[in-house]
């Protein structure tokens, strides 16, 4: 099974993935990447925030398969 890496930004620091996960698949590791953007997202909703959160997904050799952004902006009126 392939091996992905999920390195992490959340518009202020970098989280690189240093043991990578395996999947059977580069869709299976796509799906895992939209959930990790979800539970970020999920985990900024108390008091304001301008961020824009991203994973980016690397194969075994380190080079970037795909990017995953989310621009969250919440505002507490």
């Amino acid at each position: 099974m392939p091996l992905f890496f999920f390195d992490v930004r959340d518009g202020k620091s970098h989280f690189p993935d240093t043991e990578g996960t395996h999947y059977v698949g580069a869709l299976e590791a796509r799906v895992d990447a939209v959930r990790m953007l979800v539970a970020m997202a999920q985990d900024e909703i108390q008091g304001e925030l301008q961020s824009k959160l991203s994973v980016i997904v690397s194969d075994e050799s380190r080079r970037p398969v795909m990017e995953a952004n989310i621009d969250c902006n919440i505002k507490v009126f």
